[in-house]
């Protein structure tokens, strides 16, 4: 009789055994899925921020050429304002020296 109740003394101890593995076998399954989805969030806020920098990278360019068409048109409204001036000026001599005569 004494086997018999070493044997459900040491089945009763592995069932223990079991339910406590089943336990922390539950609790790393429960922090695994936590971190797949932590990995998961960290990975879309990595592909949000290549195309965020994309996007300023464009946004950048963008205002580089603006700044370039810009100056262009100044230095054009610059050369067109010396030549209105010249021409300007040359009217009024031709004006002046009719008005002499």
């Amino acid at each position: 009789m004494h086997d018999n109740a070493d044997i459900q003394s040491a089945q009763a101890e592995l069932d223990r055994a079991v339910d406590s593995l089943e336990v922390g076998i539950g609790a790393l399954m429960s922090r695994m899925r936590t971190l797949e989805t932590g990995a998961q969030d960290s990975d879309a806020f990595r592909e949000d921020r290549a195309k965020l920098a994309a996007q300023l990278d464009d946004m950048a360019a963008e205002a580089q050429n603006a700044k370039a068409r810009l100056e262009a048109r100044e230095a054009e409204f610059t050369k067109l304002t010396q030549d209105s001036e010249a021409e300007l000026d040359m009217v009024m001599k031709v004006v002046r020296g009719a008005l002499g005569e």
